[in-house]
């Protein structure tokens, strides 16, 4: 019995369309395989790992057929809670990125901007993994921002 319950949650959670987060990825493709990334310093590995999710490759500027061109990238740490005794107790991150598709030079859609937020517990009792954990969020925002920023790009149409 316990079987077959689990089998009818298997089965019903896959009709759904149901996936862990990194494993469906999205249903369309990009326009052009071979991309290039330009001004994207602290972005560059998680871009290419995002496009390589939606069989994108990641090319140099001779061999792209486009250019995502990462105007700029911004990070925030601002105080989001404190306690009575006013000691912070809460960060919240911000990333801001924003990009532009290019073909020869010239734009293809829309300029992107993503915005991703986080908030991170602090207390000055736990400073030494702190730095740790702050690193941790950044680079999953990083890969969150370049996964909005991939989807982005399957809808533009292939000229």
């Amino acid at each position: 019995m316990n079987k077959i319950l689990m089998t009818a949650a298997v089965l019903l959670l896959s009709a759904c369309g149901f996936h862990l987060k990194g494993m469906g990825g999205t249903a369309r493709t990009l326009p052009y395989p071979a991309w290039h990334i330009q001004n994207a310093s602290v972005m560059q590995k998680a871009l290419e790992n995002a496009l390589r999710r939606v069989d994108g490759k990641p090319v140099s500027a001779a061999e792209a057929q486009m250019t995502l061109n990462v105007k700029g990238v911004e990070t925030r740490q601002d105080i989001y809670t404190i306690t009575r005794a006013a000691l912070v107790n809460e960060y919240l991150l911000t990333l801001r990125v924003e990009a532009q598709a290019m073909r020869n030079g010239e734009p293809v859609g829309e300029p992107i901007t993503v915005l991703v937020n986080r908030t991170m517990d602090y207390n000055d009792s736990e400073v030494l993994g702190k730095q740790e954990e702050s690193e941790t969020i950044w680079a999953e925002m990083r890969a969150d921002a370049a996964d909005q920023i991939v989807r982005r790009l399957t809808f533009l149409k292939a000229y």
